[in-house]
């Protein structure tokens, strides 16, 4: 070491330095050794829990008395995970449940999950805000409340679908406004929640907000409104294709639309100004429309945007049917566009045959 004390100040620095990059390079190695070891060590607990958990709710689920250990705070997560999982499986029934929820009793699930809510890893805690749904417990109902506001889309979406399973009739008072304000809310998943709380519950509620709210919020409402309850939408829809609105919400309105009742709007509509909404009109002319509703039709078939007079060429071929008439009506047409998405129509009705 006797170089150190003789060689320049610059060569001490870098010598030290090397030596504090070696001891630094050291220490991260073991900490990430560290880490690894401590996440494998949970990994093992987590998968040994949910094995034997799996057991316990299985065989509870199936009306045979279940041995029930004791479960240390370790094994909560792999429990709510199986626990989640037994619940949403499609073969589910009401007896398989309430097996379970004898063995939740016995573990003091509402207390754990009442705890984990707004605890621990992010992962351990969306499994305690569903499994929270799935016990149907009142306790938590106001914590799940003020988790509507969480900042995490995740969080908050999953909080409302279980405040949806504990009490619906108090839940959709508070799920709906949120439905309007969160726009990063999958509608994948609210179509999930409301479907699951059913419609005498949900439709009410959201289609006096769907008449409330701005056109383009209502855009989005009515089509839930329509997954659920198709009955239920159609007064909805008809005041607001009574009204001056939104095209983009008439539209809606018209793909979404599940009978008939609302032909007379749907006629105006083809003479729209804007070509999506004539498209549509089209299209919901041919669902619901008879033959007598084949005039009304065929002026689109000269329109300047080609989706009208292809959807408009497709609902004349439902009213009318037969290919002998669609031949007929495009003979007697003169505008060149118009044959010629007829001709179209006619081939692709005549290679569907042929198929």
């Amino acid at each position: 070491m006797d170089f150190l004390s003789s060689s320049e100040a610059r060569l001490v620095f870098a010598f030290w330095l090397g030596v504090c990059v070696v001891i630094a390079s050291l220490v991260l190695l073991v900490a990430i050794l560290a880490i690894r070891q401590w996440v494998a060590r949970g990994e093992r607990i987590h998968r040994r829990a949910a094995e034997q958990w799996r057991k316990v709710l299985v065989e509870a689920a199936s009306g045979a008395p279940a041995a029930v250990p004791g479960m240390p705070r370790s094994e909560e997560p792999g429990f709510f995970d199986v626990w989640n999982e037994l619940h949403d499986a499609p073969e589910s029934t009401v007896a398989a449940r309430a097996g379970m929820a004898k063995v939740a009793a016995q573990v003091g699930l509402e207390d754990r999950l009442y705890r984990a809510i707004d605890q621990g890893a992010f992962h351990h805690r969306i499994m305690a805000i569903i499994a929270a749904g799935h016990l149907k417990s009142d306790k938590p109902f106001d914590k799940l409340a003020r988790l509507l506001g969480d900042n995490s889309p995740i969080v908050s979406l999953s909080a409302a679908r279980s405040l949806m399973k504990i009490d619906p009739e108090r839940a959709v008072r508070l799920v709906v406004p949120k439905i309007v304000d969160r726009n990063d809310w999958v509608d994948g998943g609210i179509a999930q929640m409301l479907g699951e709380a059913g419609s005498a519950v949900v439709a009410p509620e959201l289609s006096m907000t769907t008449l409330q709210v701005n056109d383009g919020v209502a855009s989005r409402l009515v089509r839930f409104l329509a997954g659920i309850d198709p009955d239920a939408a159609m007064p909805v829809i008809h005041q607001i294709l009574a009204e001056a609105h939104d095209e983009h919400l008439v539209s809606t309105c018209l793909q979404v639309m599940s009978d008939g009742t609302e032909l007379d709007s749907v006629r105006k509509l083809l003479r729209h100004p804007r070509w999506h909404v004539r498209m549509h009109a089209a299209t919901a002319m041919g669902r619901f429309g008879g033959p007598q509703d084949a005039q009304d039709l065929q002026p689109l078939l000269q329109d300047s945007q080609w989706w009208v007079r292809y959807r408009s060429a497709q609902a004349l071929r439902k009213l009318v049917g037969a290919r002998e008439d669609l031949q007929r009506i495009r003979d007697g047409l003169s505008d060149r566009f118009a044959r010629d998405i007829l001709e179209h129509v006619i081939a692709e009705q005549t290679l569907g045959a042929v198929r």
